[in-house]
């Protein structure tokens, strides 16, 4: 029964909540007159506004309350799947592909120079006559640093051609 009571009490709470976003401030010096400028969403939908995903009703509201059907949910995914293609050109692809390579290169160098540190310094350690277990665990940690390297590098160029 608490339960119950909890659960209506909330639905009624949710409910008072949507109908007065527009009764706060009327969406008074915002781009919606039934959206406050305080409202959760405003940022969000003034955003979607801007990039063509949403449109303003005739008289400039958004009408939140409103169900949305499957015909603007369609719409609503169109123009943002446009906006996004848009947005990523086989220009500014190529330019990112070309700094991507540039900077593991320049990993790839880094690491070819660390290698032959690590293995000047392995060369060293034995000439000092250190033992085979020491001259080991050096060696495994240098490998694991590198390797480690050219993880991140790759996890780079993943992140910079999915992003």
């Amino acid at each position: 029964m608490k339960r119950l009571v909890l659960v209506v009490v909330g639905l009624a709470a949710l409910s008072l909540w949507a109908l007065t976003p527009g009764l706060a401030d009327g969406g008074v010096g915002g781009m919606f007159v039934d959206v406050p400028t305080s409202h959760p969403a405003y940022t969000a939908l003034r955003d979607l506004v801007s990039r063509g995903v949403i449109t303003i009703g005739a008289g400039g509201e958004f009408a939140g309350t409103q169900p949305l059907t499957r015909y603007d949910g369609a719409l609503w995914v169109y123009r943002a799947i446009k906006n996004v293609e848009g947005s990523v050109t086989n220009t500014a692809l190529s330019t990112t592909v070309a700094s991507l390579d540039t900077k593991v290169k320049a990993l790839d160098a880094t690491l070819t120079r660390e290698i032959a540190a690590v293995r000047a310094d392995l060369a060293n350690l034995q000439k000092q006559g250190m033992t085979g277990g020491e001259t080991a665990q050096r060696a495994q940690t240098a490998f694991v640093l590198g390797v480690t390297a050219v993880v991140l590098a790759l996890a780079a160029v993943a992140i910079g051609l999915w992003f």
